[in-house]
């Protein structure tokens, strides 16, 4: 639903800013640092734009790939600990099958004792 949401967001801004751009068709000038560019509106409008949307995601994909990074971290723990529950869970049983053959000796030791 967030997917969905941000899809239609994003096509009505869009849809906001091709108006504008297109209202908007007289030349300007720019100037960028030590140059000066006469240059349609519209092209500028869609530039800034295209310029934001490039750098929303760079953003995106640093955060994305941070996740990934967390997420196979995680990963990676829940795996050593299950290694060590089932490590845990062998000895458990080992020892648990020794305490059985010991109660088991016992037992017969005080039926022969009787």
């Amino acid at each position: 639903m967030k997917k969905q949401f941000t899809t239609v967001l994003s096509i009505v801004l869009l849809i906001i800013v091709a108006i504008f751009a297109l209202v908007n068709t007289e030349t300007v000038k720019v100037n960028l640092l030590a140059t000066h560019i006469s240059l349609s509106l519209v092209l500028l409008i869609f530039f800034c734009v295209l310029l934001g949307a490039l750098i929303i995601f760079l953003f995106s994909i640093t955060a994305n790939l941070r996740k990934r990074k967390e997420y196979k971290e995680l990963e990676d723990n829940k795996n050593i600990e299950i290694k060590k529950l089932q490590q845990k869970i062998t000895n458990l049983s080992k020892e648990n099958d020794t305490l059985n053959l010991r109660l088991k000796n016992s037992v017969r030791k005080q039926e022969a004792n009787k």
